[in-house]
């Protein structure tokens, strides 16, 4: 018995071009993506995208920033993607710093300027106030010849406000230490001492002024005298002891 035979399309085979053109296209792909990691790995690594800030401080650029850059350091690790809120918060910890504002330039390039408190006075020894009236405690001392003021911290702001107002009557000699507790007390830098009270201080060293006039001619009185004003008629006079 003769077997029934089924007809079956014959399968075309791939032209061996086709192959080599899929084969080909396949290859380019894969290289261009290794290509593409490639050059992504080597801008990860290289330094062309590093955060490059430029400094402005009491508004002159600077090209030394040490200090304000290690505090801020810990903030720009990841270089895409800078946090200017963060480094401006973190700036205006610094004891120095009054205030600090940061702007983008570029991705990668921020400008950060910053106002630092100058020294306007020298607070107890553990401190400064500024020209604005602020208390500030920096971790390290600075040189200065900057009176010292002697009054509660609570008090700092009004203090330095009166230190003002006293100096103002006294130009042009200079005040180098202002002692506030329950009383007034200015040393001068003549080494003058004017004991002001506690009530009617402005008018008091106006008296002082007026009457040192015509006191400064003795030398004793110059170099030494103690003058407490605290009297409704006028003032009693003392000497520092030699």
């Amino acid at each position: 018995m003769a077997k029934e035979r089924t007809n079956q399309v014959k399968k075309q085979k791939t032209p061996l071009k086709s192959v080599f053109r899929n084969f080909a296209r396949k290859l380019a792909y894969l290289l261009l993506s290794f290509s593409l990691i490639f050059v992504i790995y080597l801008i990860d690594r290289s330094k062309l995208f590093e955060p490059k800030i430029a400094w402005e401080i009491n508004g002159e650029l600077v090209s030394d920033a040490q200090r304000y850059e290690d505090l801020v350091k810990p903030l720009i690790q990841n270089k895409y993607l800078l946090n200017l809120n963060q480094i401006k918060d973190k700036l205006r910890e610094s004891a120095w710093v009054y205030d600090a504002q940061a702007q983008r330039i570029f991705w990668n390039q921020i400008k950060v300027s910053i106002q630092e408190h100058d020294v306007a006075m020298r607070w107890n020894s553990t401190g400064y106030i500024s020209s604005k009236g602020v208390l500030f405690k920096p971790n390290f001392t600075v040189k200065t010849d900057a009176p010292i003021g002697i009054f509660d911290e609570t008090n700092v702001a009004e203090s330095y406000s009166d230190f003002r107002q006293y100096q103002a009557i006294l130009e042009p000699v200079k005040i180098s230490i202002f002692k506030r507790t329950s009383i007034d007390e200015l040393t001068l830098e003549n080494n003058i001492k004017i004991i002001l009270g506690h009530q009617k201080q402005k008018e008091r060293l106006e008296i002082f002024v007026k009457s040192f006039e015509k006191l400064k001619k003795y030398k004793k009185i110059r170099t030494r005298g103690i003058f407490d004003m605290r009297y409704p008629n006028g003032f009693a006079l003392s000497y520092s002891p030699l």
